[in-house]
């Protein structure tokens, strides 16, 4: 039987670089290669510089340049990932009905290629998907909520924008993949600064915290050509909602927080959070074990909302600073 395969497969920059097939200064080599899956994306997201009408350009997600490389050149090149200081590659997949069937031989390759764990960061999809692309290999799936509340997932990537997504299926099916690939193994993330309240990010950490899906923030990056033009979260209010997701995601409950009327984090027990472990990387990118997703929402000159690699006591006590004085304002 013929395999089909995609003829050309798209890297971040910084993948590209780190397996020799682009050459430019790396300051924060990526510890997980970035794979792009898809061409042109049938979504419409709102804040998504590959969202179908967005004038963007056609290379960039995010903040981050995918050049276009020979797919077979990939492969060939993936033998060398571990030693290139790669732990993990994660396939971020557009929604192109021509790409999502291939995604199963596309992992099957790189598992050929690597023993490097696979990550698959996807929409919403059916059971029959999830169990194809655990079957290839995949030892984690990814569906992203992007919203924290119905009402600005509905306006950001939902029913407002032209997507066939709702806030009540991307859950169904983040609880059907937990079963499908076990707790602990199925992530989501939320974006900050879509006009969502600090009340609604806990409260979605907290479910999700219960379901066992693995949460990581994002914040809202600007980006020329898309439809929403926001302005980025002040530093101050991502520091503090960086220690609520670390300490929920460690398992602390909600009655160390405290909301006022209008939702803003107004009192947490930083004490206790701080005692937790591994409260030192609460600044630090949270994803997939090994992803560090280096300046997806920052310039290399900052301020860095997500630190791609460890964070020393000085930048750490800065960052407990920074969210006391959001929570005091």
């Amino acid at each position: 039987m013929n395999r089909q395969r995609p003829e050309s497969i798209r890297l971040s920059l910084g993948t590209a670089i780190l397996l020799g097939l682009g050459k430019a200064p790396l300051d924060a080599p990526p510890t997980t290669a970035y794979l792009m899956v898809g061409d042109h994306c049938i979504n419409n997201c709102s804040f998504c510089t590959q969202a179908r009408d967005s004038s963007s350009r056609s290379d960039l997600l995010s903040r981050v340049t995918w050049p276009s490389f020979d797919y077979e050149e990939v492969m060939f090149a993936m033998e060398r990932a571990a030693d290139r200081g790669i732990l993990r590659i994660c396939l971020q997949c557009l929604n192109d009905p021509s790409f999502l069937p291939l995604l199963p031989e596309i992992i099957r390759d790189l598992k050929v290629k690597t023993a490097l764990p696979v990550s698959v960061s996807i929409g919403p999809t059916g059971d029959g998907m999830a169990k194809r692309l655990k079957e290839a290999g995949a030892e984690r799936m990814g569906i992203a909520l992007d919203g924290a509340s119905e009402e600005v997932f509905e306006r950001i990537k939902g029913s407002k924008v032209g997507n066939p997504y709702t806030w009540k299926g991307t859950w169904e099916a983040l609880e059907r993949a937990v079963k499908i690939f076990g707790r602990g193994k199925i992530s989501t993330h939320i974006i900050v600064g879509m006009g969502e309240t600090d009340r609604d990010v806990l409260d979605t950490l907290l479910r999700a915290r219960e379901l066992g899906i693995l949460v990581s923030l994002f914040s809202y990056t600007p980006m020329k050509g898309t439809r929403f033009r926001g302005e980025q979260p002040p530093l101050e209010r991502y520091r503090a909602l960086q220690l609520a997701r670390h300490a929920i995601m460690g398992g602390a409950g909600g009655e160390i927080f405290r909301t006022d009327e209008k939702g803003k984090l107004v009192e947490m027990d930083v004490e206790r959070i701080v005692a937790m472990a591994g409260s030192i990387d609460a600044f630090r990118t949270r994803g997939c074990p090994d992803c560090n997703r280096p300046y997806y929402n920052e310039r290399p000159g900052g301020p860095m909302y997500n630190y791609p690699g460890p964070v020393d006591m000085e930048r750490f006590r800065m960052g407990l600073d920074e969210a006391r004085s959001y929570m005091l304002e």
